[in-house]
């Protein structure tokens, strides 16, 4: 008998995003982008159960880099 623990996988639930397996990601890229670039969803990208990445808008992202530049170099005045 091994004596190694059953590994247990924590899955994140964030209301926003949904949830894809890398296999069905990779098969239907195409919708996905789609979902993304004109319907505004963020796609959280599983691999084994596991959270791997999320796919968003370029727009979202570049406004998301932006607000945390500002909140960094509010942090940084604020020292």
């Amino acid at each position: 008998m091994s004596s190694r623990k059953k590994e247990t996988r924590s899955r994140i639930t964030i209301d926003d995003l949904d949830m894809v397996p890398a296999t069905q990601a990779k098969n239907r890229f195409g919708d996905l982008l789609h979902r993304v670039c004109y319907e505004k969803k963020h796609i959280l990208i599983e691999k084994s159960g596991r959270p791997m990445a999320v796919i968003m808008d370029v727009d979202q992202y570049l406004d998301l880099k932006r607000k945390a530049r500002s909140l960094a170099g509010a942090q940084k005045t604020e020292k």
